[in-house]
């Protein structure tokens, strides 16, 4: 699995970073259906794709059906770097994601399926910024998943399970006086997890449904480790070293609960997920003060003949905690560090999105999917006392996703 995601990095099927998706550092949804419906899927079948959000929706298919799409993805990102300086943007605001998934139907009871996206990352680039102040600060984290999935059906319920194989790379390099990085060398991480998830047809218009997928495991050399000590963050203290403990270097994406209910009413149909999404349990981002999120979309699909239209919103919590960072001990210093990384380097603040979206059947076999997520501005302001003020990120988002869907 490493050599064949080494060679989609090179090749640069996935060399830009995410920069921060809407759902903390993850993706809302994989695929033009989903998205276009704020994110939903747990409960309401959306094709082979539904892997993504609960292997169990397999179990709904119909025959085969293969789908694959780009997603073009802008962020807009403003910060003040070190205290005093002016709010300026991040130049990595164009990102290309893909995904493709195929499901096929293989007796009245089971389903299988495959699917690849990149589906989590966050960066920015500051590398043409004043570095007095915005410290040629640039960070990239780009995660790829493969899901086999094999799905068990009934007339009045499902289950599935899907092994995760996740793949990451994450660059991290500043100059505040002292390089770090300065190469921009990169460190990948490779992981395994797994998806369950059932779905039960209370009637044939009501279906409700759940889903656990585990954490996954990731350590990415010592970027951030190493970053730290640029930061004074190194143990005795003396010689440019503070006292204060460094960071650790794991970076686990963590565990997701989610549950969800979908009801169709003629050609109205109707979903509505809840899912939290446990950063605060996860080694790395619970060490940065990254705390448990939870997330509420709702989405809206009505399908005519040949065709289909969608809406949706998606509500996320701001999962990053800000720390006291004013009275100049160690543990202030540090808290100070943590501050300035996760709202300059990584400013995953992003709260709603709302989205549109169709698809057309162009023959019997062969359709096009589109969807449109704008997520808008949000601004937090951290303290870091210990570097003579606060610092001050803006964030907003758009998306902009073309698929295809071939059914045989």
């Amino acid at each position: 699995m490493k050599k064949i995601m080494n060679a989609l990095f090179a090749a640069g099927v996935l060399a830009s970073p995410l920069a921060m998706a809407t759902n903390g550092d993850e993706m809302m949804a994989v695929g033009s259906q989903s998205s276009a419906l704020g994110g939903t899927g747990v409960a309401n079948f959306i094709g082979a794709e539904s892997a993504w959000a609960n292997p169990a929706m397999l179990g709904k298919s119909v025959g085969a059906e293969i789908t694959g799409g780009l997603s073009l993805f802008k962020p807009e990102v403003t910060n003040t770097g070190m205290p005093g300086g002016p709010a300026l943007g991040s130049s990595a605001n164009v990102n290309y994601i893909p995904d493709v998934s195929y499901s096929r139907r293989i007796s009245d009871k089971l389903t299988y399926g495959i699917a690849m996206a990149g589906i989590a990352g966050m960066g920015v680039d500051y590398k043409n910024d004043p570095p007095a102040t915005h410290l040629k600060a640039k960070t990239s984290l780009s995660i790829l998943r493969i899901l086999p999935t094999i799905a068990y059906n009934d007339s009045v319920y499902g289950i599935g399970f899907s092994p995760i194989l996740q793949y990451g790379s994450l660059i991290l390099t500043y100059n505040n006086g002292q390089p770090y990085n300065a190469a921009e060398k990169k460190d990948t991480s490779a992981g395994v997890g797994y998806s369950l998830g059932g779905y039960y047809n209370v009637s044939s218009a009501l279906t409700v449904a759940a889903v656990y997928q585990s954490k996954i495991s990731a350590k990415y050399g010592t970027q951030i480790s190493g970053a730290s000590i640029g930061f004074g963050l190194c143990q005795p203290a003396g010689g440019g070293c503070t006292g204060a403990a460094p960071f650790g270097d794991d970076l686990n994406q963590p565990a997701e609960i989610k549950a969800g209910v979908a009801y169709t009413v003629s050609s109205i149909t109707v979903a509505a997920d809840y899912k939290s999404i446990q950063w605060g349990n996860a080694a790395g981002y619970k060490d940065f003060a990254w705390k448990n999120q939870s997330v509420t979309s709702i989405g809206a699909k009505y399908a005519g003949t040949g065709y289909w239209l969608g809406a949706g919103y998606n509500h996320a919590k701001d999962p990053i905690g800000t720390l006291p960072a004013a009275s100049g001990t160690n543990a202030e210093y540090r808290n100070a560090a943590i501050n300035i990384f996760n709202n300059m380097f990584f400013p995953a603040i992003v709260k709603n999105s709302y989205s549109l979206g169709g698809g057309y059947d162009l023959s019997k076999v062969l359709a096009v999917e589109g969807a449109w997520v704008y997520s808008p501005e949000v601004n937090k302001v951290v303290d870091v006392a210990n570097f003579g003020g606060t610092n001050t990120s803006t964030h907003s988002q758009s998306s902009y996703l073309l698929s295809l869907r071939y059914k045989f």
